[in-house]
């Protein structure tokens, strides 16, 4: 989540969606810009900056969770250990498998290594597995949010002032292999409204 003063707008940043993009695209454009938690949903805004517009982006699910399965076989950076290693773990299964059976979550404050740390940076409102974790949550266009499809990256970077055609941290374009029948029958529960919202372009 950004808070961007200057034009009074929240940019919510739903993973594997240009956020890394779109994060250093717009602290680098506006110099008031504050990130105070990496993933936070809609409906955590604080107090107050509730009021100011709230923008984010949709991606169809399936291609989504690809994108970020193939993140986190070789996720690194700047993070403990131990959350690398839970991360990469969380993986070591068939893509079809994940979906169906991955529980492990993405976004948390809290501690992987058991030393009782708390990362505020990290915290959400709605800490569940990316796999069962619809964009909705991360949006909630009833709560007012313009929903842009993944596709309009160009056209939401216009709207903000700021170019994204720098991409950063994408994986590349190799397509998710064909889904089982019970990953599909998953997609299908889960991710009613992504598959809406990624079909319909802007949607709120």
């Amino acid at each position: 989540m950004i808070l961007i003063p200057e034009i009074q707008t929240v940019v919510i940043l739903v993973p594997r969606t240009g956020s890394g993009t779109l994060r250093r695209a717009l602290l680098a454009r506006y110099s008031n810009a504050m990130m105070i938690y990496r993933h936070m949903e809609a409906d955590g805004v604080p107090q107050g900056y509730d009021r100011w517009a709230k923008v984010g982006v949709v991606r169809h699910p399936v291609d989504r969770l690809w994108s970020l399965y193939r993140f986190l076989q070789n996720f690194s950076g700047n993070h403990d250990p131990a959350y690398i290693n839970a991360m990469r773990s969380s993986v070591d299964l068939p893509f079809s498998e994940w979906i169906v059976r991955n529980e492990t979550v993405f976004t948390s404050p809290y501690d992987r290594a058991g030393k009782d740390r708390f990362f505020a940076g990290f915290t959400v409102r709605h800490p569940m597995p990316e796999n069962v974790k619809s964009q909705f949550f991360y949006l909630r266009p009833d709560l007012g949010t313009r929903v842009w499809a993944f596709g309009e990256l160009a056209l939401l970077g216009a709207s903000l002032g700021v170019d994204l055609s720098d991409r950063y941290n994408a994986t590349d374009e190799k397509a998710a292999p064909a889904l089982t029948e019970a990953a599909e029958d998953h997609v299908k529960r889960f991710f009613q409204w992504d598959l809406r919202a990624a079909r319909a372009g802007v949607v709120a």
